[in-house]
């Protein structure tokens, strides 16, 4: 069996300088999260005065502070001059280009979309220099499913797959008419992954050393695996099986950007031993150190026969010397009364190996662990497919809410408890309902959810099922949702329309919350809805019968009515005839003396009779006369006199008659 090594692994010059720079720190000085994705190189710095913390603060005001390889938001520096804080920025070149790269794309007025994974905290310092306007996305449907624009910024996180870059910007490319691509995968990472895929396919097996937590060695182990290549991904040679080994004849080695030469040597050296003894015959140190079978060690699964039982523990053969031990605590959650009501003799069960068997002697084994171990493949499936999960409310506290996902338990800021604000979420506690993943840490116990996306999804569903109902001279019913000083917004189930101001009322409105109140239901006409930009018109008033017109109705031309003065124009006056009509009094109509002044005739408040002469119903205007009453009354004398002088002169003839005929 040869060993061969990639050309290119291990430490990258940005990961060399963070760690150098930390290395050089004075004792009391801090990282801000771990220098480097390497429990191991954390670890011998932790124990040389230099030890991570998760925020600033956790320090005091003064401390010395050393921003680690990922980067930061700017929030971070602002936060860190104010507490007077001593910084030593370690941020990667290729990741401080990023950062500036996407606050660019932004001050552009571009939509920034980075490629990388959410939860890594190099793309979180990237999208807080987008300040948060980014889309993150690592996967093609992930790309699919954003909406077309007109221009596009992309950034990529320092250490994602080529390969998988290539394939999300060609759907990228479908999704704007203009497309800025700013290609940060640092040429260290493209020479690491070349020199992987390379060797990957020339040898039996590949073995990729690096942290569990290290995005860019997990891409190694990844681009090994696509070539069809058997691949172990181990963070120390202490994690060597031999017998993965058997019977091949070339093994290769690569490491990931955080792994240290140290540590790659000695899974060299490791590899070395078994290339001298074979693969056939073993060393006596090396059997010792992986006689797996007899010292099974801590978080190895096992299958196992239950043998006997008592109430507070079963008896489980593994395979072993001794017996392993079931306590009741780790049966279930909550765990059973007794052991008795929840295993018997003869199960065949799956556990896992609880316990540091060297150091506690007996072997303690969970059917809990399992359980989480499903569980969090359940969670982990469901954040890498942006699938939902259901968990139920258990506690409050100032940040948020503790939920229970089966055999987990998880966190939910308050920001991500619902779409409007919130002081508390004491309203969720024993609710059950459904939420998205955010960010997932398995080796942390980490897990943050957002109730906020899901009602976010469950209302753009109701809001393009409400749109597909909308259209102009619908009748719908809304509910007030927000009063502005133009008017109020209205929800028509799902999506929102404008209720401008002047479609209230017929009538003219001071202000709209004299009239509307949030939460108020009502019917509204829509006027107009644009569809390329969502935007509907509604109206109120439109459903109401103009008062004018109303009015009108009570009255014809050819009417004498009362009207008061209101208002004195150079050319007449305007009179209320009604609580809703107003008629124009012009001069020529108030006098027939040319030149008189219609303030030297009448005066404001003055009652008098006034005749109908126009109705304008287009123009809503109504035309008044004085006049005209006094002329009907002029040919009303004509006519009374003209009938007087016919009734006299009948009279005298009749008369006349009587006389003649004596």
């Amino acid at each position: 069996m040869k060993v061969h090594i990639a050309e290119a692994c291990g430490f990258c010059y940005g990961v060399r300088r963070a760690v150098e720079m930390a290395s050089q720190a004075e004792a009391g000085t801090y990282t801000l999260g771990p220098i480097i994705h390497n429990p191991q190189v954390v670890e011998r710095l932790s124990r040389q005065g230099v030890a991570p913390v998760q925020s600033l603060d956790e320090v005091s005001d003064g401390a010395k502070i050393l921003i680690r390889s990922h980067g930061v938001g700017p929030a971070i520096y602002e936060e860190a001059v104010r507490k007077g804080l001593e910084v030593t920025d370690a941020t990667c070149p290729h990741v401080k280009k990023a950062q500036q790269d996407a606050g660019k794309i932004v001050k552009e007025g571009k939509k920034l979309v980075i490629i990388g994974e959410k939860s890594h905290p190099e793309v979180i310092s990237i999208s807080q220099w987008g300040v948060n306007r980014a889309i993150i996305i690592d996967k093609e449907f992930e790309a699919e499913q954003i909406s077309f624009c007109d221009s596009m910024g992309v950034v990529v996180q320092t250490t994602f797959s080529q390969e998988q870059f290539k394939r999300i910007l060609a759907v990228l490319q479908t999704k704007t008419n203009h497309l800025d691509v700013h290609m940060t995968i640092c040429t260290a990472t493209r020479l690491r992954q070349n020199a992987a895929v390379s060797l990957s396919g020339r040898v039996d097996a590949m073995i990729v050393v690096g942290g569990r937590n290290s995005a860019n060695t997990g891409r190694l182990a990844q681009v090994c695996r696509e070539q069809g290549c058997p691949t172990y991904h181990v963070e120390t040679a202490a994690e060597l099986r031999p017998e993965w080994f058997h019977g091949m004849k070339n093994i290769g080695i690569t490491a990931g950007a955080s792994t240290p030469d140290w540590i790659i040597q000695e899974v060299v050296k490791i590899m070395e031993n078994l290339q001298a003894e074979g693969t056939e015959v073993m060393s006596e140190e090396l059997l010792e150190k992986y006689d797996y079978e007899e010292n099974p060690k801590k978080g190895d699964v096992v299958k196992g026969t239950v043998i006997s039982v008592n109430d507070d523990a079963a008896y489980v053969s593994i395979g072993t010397k001794a017996e392993a031990i079931l306590p009741k605590k780790e049966m279930a959650v909550p765990a059973p009364e007794k052991a008795g009501d929840f295993v018997k003799v003869g199960d065949e069960l799956t556990v896992e190996i609880a316990n540091n068997i060297k150091e506690e002697g007996a072997i303690v084994v969970s059917l809990v662990k399992m359980k989480k171990v499903e569980d969090w493949k359940d969670v982990r499936d469901a954040f890498e497919n942006g699938g939902l999960i259901e968990c139920v409310g258990k506690e409050t506290n100032k940040a948020g809410l503790v939920v229970s996902i089966k055999s987990l338990r998880g966190f939910i800021p308050l920001s991500q408890g619902d779409v409007k604000f919130v002081k508390s979420l004491d309203y969720l506690v024993g609710q059950t309902f459904k939420v998205k993943v955010i960010d997932i840490d398995e080796h942390k116990n980490r897990l943050v959810l957002s109730r906020k996306a899901v009602l976010e999804a469950e209302r753009e569903e109701q809001r393009a099922a409400a749109l597909e109902q909308i259209e102009e001279g619908a009748v719908l019913e809304g509910t007030v949702v927000k009063i502005m000083p133009y008017g109020a917004f209205i929800d028509l189930g799902g999506v929102e329309g404008l209720l401008h101001i002047s479609d209230i009322s017929w009538k003219r409105i001071s202000s709209v919350d004299a009239i509307l109140k949030v939460g108020q239901k009502l019917q509204v006409l829509v006027q107009k809805f644009d569809k390329e930009r969502d935007r509907i018109s509604l109206s109120l008033k439109a459903l109401q019968k103009n008062p004018w017109i109303a009015a009108i109705e009570k009255f014809e031309i050819g009417d004498v009515v009362k009207g008061e003065v209101k208002k004195l124009l150079p050319f007449g006056a305007i009179l209320s005839i009604d609580p809703e009509l107003q008629g124009l009094l012009h001069v020529s109509e108030l006098t027939d003396k040319r030149g008189a002044a219609v303030k030297d005739l009448v005066n404001i408040g003055d009652i008098m009779d006034v005749k109908i002469i126009g109705i304008d119903t287009d123009k809503k205007k109504i035309s008044l006369s004085v006049l005209a009453i006094q002329k009907d009354e002029e040919e009303k004398e004509v006519r009374n006199y003209l009938e007087s002088s016919n009734q006299d002169e009948d009279a005298a003839t009749i008369g006349d008659a009587v006389e003649e005929d004596k």
